[in-house]
Formats: C-alpha cells, structure tokens, sequence
C-alpha cells in the first residue's frame, strides 16, 4: 500500500509481530524451561513403484492415445530409474530399495538416481493391500532383493527366474508360516490404531487366507490388544 505522496511505507515486520504477539501460560513455561522450539526430523523418501509395463500416466482430457504414448517420459520412472542406478554404480547393487535414499539421491526433474553427495535420508515403501496380488508380493521382495537390474532379477532365485513374484516369496520363504501377513499386521500398527488392527486381522479370518491363525495371533496379539488398558480404565472411569 503506498502512501498519499507516492512512497512507499517502510513496514518492520520484526517489529509488528512483537507488537502483537500473545505469549500464552503454555508457551512461557515451555520456554522457561527450555524445551527446544523447533526441530528438524529426517527426511523420507516415499518410494514408489509398479508392475512391469503397469508405469502411471497421466494426461488432459482431450489428449489422444498417440500423443500420450509418445511422451519420453512414461519410460521412466523413479522405480525404473533404480534398475537403471544398480547398472551403473556397483554400490548400489549392495542396498534394496528401501535403503538407496541412504546413499542416493532422486532427480525428479532428470528421473535418475545420482550419488548422495551431503545430508541424510531414510527410503519408504509405499503401502500396498495384500489383496493386490502381484503387486504385493513385489513389494515383499522389495524389502529383501539388492541391486536388481530388471523385473526378472527381482524374481530371479538361485539363478532361475520364475514364474511369478509370488513364487519367488515363497521360494525365498518369505510367505511360510503366514509371515506376510504377520509382518502386514506389525507394520499397520506402526501408522494404525489398535482398534484398525485388529480389523484388519478379522477380515484376514473371515477371507480365510491364513493358514495358521493361532500363529498369526501368537506373533502380533500384543499390538492387537494395544489399547484394552486404556479402554477398560476409561469404560471404568478409572485413571489409573
């Protein structure tokens, strides 16, 4: 806003914001005993990735199938880039996919994997359901295999490729004894309350997809009975 002659105001934003600010009771005794005020956390890759030839796309309406398909682009992918990384640098090949944000860093713009000069970062997968048949068990291997240079390595196991990634879990006994969805339920409970949890066991009973239940409860009835204190003192009206 300028003033009647034409000059602009100077304006202390500092100084305003002292002006007006509000120091509540909260935040004086956090100050007064000298909690930190701010922080900075690691940074997380979110890591994506598909079946092969499955890469997203994404277009206007309006676009013709030819114009999409021949955008450079939807041949690469920040998943595809990782086959692409483990080609050319040897380290690489010794670090699954979770952990290549640790010494590699993704150039979205560019779409490859360069080596990490400075900082720090932790890679996580994105989530999928176990109802997603291929793709999921993809991403079992994900969390196991290194430095795959094609869709084949990944499913590739004492040098025979096979079938189906899902073969490849089991030949690499990542599936036996209802480990999947063992590690499924604990890895829920990490973002997902109790009560989530164990909705989600129930519906693993009721698709009858577990082999050995009692296992499956055996291994996890901790986080699914994470919250019966809390629940049972509050239902009680008791503290505690």
């Amino acid at each position: 806003m300028a003033a009647a002659d034409g000059v602009e105001p100077t304006i202390d934003e500092i100084k305003n914001y002292f002006d007006a600010r509000y120091l509540s009771a909260c935040e004086s005794t956090w100050r007064i005993l000298g909690y930190p005020t701010q922080y900075r956390s690691t940074p997380v890759e979110y890591l994506t990735f598909h079946l092969e030839g499955e890469q997203p796309v994404v277009f206007k309406e309006g676009d013709t199938v030819k114009s999409v398909l021949a955008r450079a682009h939807l041949s690469k992918t920040m998943f595809l880039a990782w086959f692409d990384c483990c080609e050319m640098y040897p380290e690489a090949r010794e670090l699954t996919y979770a952990e290549l944000p640790t010494k590699f860093v993704y150039d979205s713009k560019e779409k490859v994997w360069n080596p990490r000069k400075k900082g720090f970062a932790i890679g996580r997968l994105a989530p999928v359901s176990p109802s997603s048949g291929a793709l999921y068990f993809l991403r079992v291997l994900l969390n196991k295999i290194k430095g795959p240079r094609s869709y084949d390595d990944i499913k590739t196991v004492n040098g025979i490729v096979l079938p189906s990634y899902e073969d490849a879990c089991y030949a690499l006994g990542l599936l036996d004894d209802d480990k999947e969805y063992i590690e499924g339920l604990k890895e829920c409970a990490f973002w997902a309350s109790s009560g989530y949890v164990r909705q989600l066991f129930v519906n693993m009973l009721l698709s009858g997809c577990l082999s050995t239940p009692r296992l499956v409860w055996d291994a996890t009835k901790g986080l699914l009975s994470e919250d019966i204190l809390f629940n049972e003192r509050k239902k009680r009206r008791n503290p505690g």
